[in-house]
């Protein structure tokens, strides 16, 4: 947060930094989705008017009366947009980036510079941090040719899970399966989707290679040229110990493999590893896993792991009021069990990573800045 970054220490700065934490922020975020909201409604207002002065009838009840058509000193109704002290605005002006003019208002980006932090740690992966711009949209609802037959079908693969012919720079709004935008060749490049429910999302389990992913409107996934997922960002970290858990899925990702590592031949032991921790908003979904060696998987070993990591941001939120992103680029090695691979048509989830590259920022300053190796150093899987 750009606040915390001032070189002003004192009970005085203490108290203002613990109202920004606790008050001012959060209620500053309500305020600018309200007057979003609000400037959404005056817009459709707009148009009423213009129907009615070119001759056609309002969609409805009678149309408010525009803001301008207020008698003079008259007030706006209780509620309609809430008040802001003058001075909190331009104490806080500097911090709050501007809206887009795109209904996307919000973008990862904008996000990231809010809590002070720069560009992503890792941009050679490609992921994008808003959606792409498009000539059209398409509705597919449970009619359209392109609609899913079933629920758990995901949008955009045919039988054989291989990519269907779409559109050139096409958004197609699929209701709970999401968003597919589509680049200048027709191919899915950007979903946003929801994840992590009762129901599960297909598009999250079967995923489309060299994508990027935004996911409940605070997660960024993106995969590789196998499906993998090899990069993950979350601008403003969450904790949410409501999110869904889904044993049949670790239980088939989970897996052991004796490895000749420091001459011994001991087995090592790889969990189903949330990419993202499911406290920390991160969905059940296969998008979401990777094969972790348990040593970095858990808490064991007594060093700095993925989980000591997530706990610390989790307590930091609860405990302290902190703001933390969090990213992590997933690399994928040419050391793999036997029978996975390209040729044998593995599942992205069978491929095992040889390591985590880490990036933690904590109102704004970087914390975390760590390579962790995925198994034991010279381990060899067999075959």
């Amino acid at each position: 947060m750009l606040i915390d970054s001032v070189d002003w220490i004192g009970p005085d700065a203490d108290t203002f930094r613990a109202d920004w934490s606790g008050q001012v922020r959060p209620g500053l975020v309500e305020r600018i989705a309200q007057l979003d909201e609000r400037g959404r409604e005056l817009d459709q207002h707009a148009e009423e008017q213009d129907e009615v002065s070119a001759g056609g009838e309002p969609p409805g009840a009678a149309t408010p009366a525009p803001v301008d058509a207020l008698p003079a000193g008259a007030a706006l109704p209780a509620g309609d947009v809430p008040v802001v002290d003058v001075a909190d605005l331009q104490l806080m002006a500097a911090s709050i980036p501007p809206l887009a003019s795109t209904a996307h208002a919000v973008s990862a980006a904008d996000a990231s510079i809010a809590i002070g932090e720069s560009a992503l740690a890792f941009p050679d992966s490609g992921m994008e941090l808003s959606p792409p711009e498009t000539d059209s949209t398409i509705t597919v609802d449970g009619n359209h040719e392109l609609a899913p037959s079933v629920d758990d079908e995901p949008f955009g693969l045919d039988a054989d899970g291989a990519p269907l012919a779409l559109a050139a720079d096409t958004a197609y709004e699929v209701g709970d399966h999401g968003t597919y935008y589509t680049d200048g060749e027709g191919r899915i490049t950007y979903v946003e989707a929801a994840g992590g429910g009762k129901e599960m999302n297909p598009n999250l389990r079967e995923v489309f290679p060299e994508a990027t992913y935004h996911v409940n409107d605070s997660t960024f996934y993106r995969t590789d040229e196998l499906g993998r997922t090899e990069h993950m960002y979350v601008p403003d970290v969450i904790v949410d110990r409501e999110m869904s858990r889904s044993q049949s899925i670790q239980s088939k990702i989970a897996e052991r493999w004796d490895m000749a590592g420091d001459g011994s031949s001991e087995p090592v032991e790889f969990n189903a590893g949330h990419v993202l921790a499911r406290q920390l908003g991160g969905i059940r979904e296969e998008i979401n896993y990777t094969r972790q060696w348990d040593e970095v998987n858990q808490a064991r070993s007594g060093q700095d792991t993925i989980y000591t990591y997530e706990s610390m941001m989790a307590d930091g939120i609860s405990e302290d009021g902190s703001s933390y992103s969090y990213e992590t680029l997933v690399t994928w090695g040419e050391e793999q069990p036997e029978g996975v691979g390209p040729a044998q048509g593995s599942e992205p989830w069978e491929y095992v990573p040889s390591g985590y590259d880490v990036r933690i920022h904590e109102n704004g300053e970087q914390i975390v800045d760590q390579h962790l190796p995925n198994y034991p150093d010279g381990a060899r899987f067999p075959g």
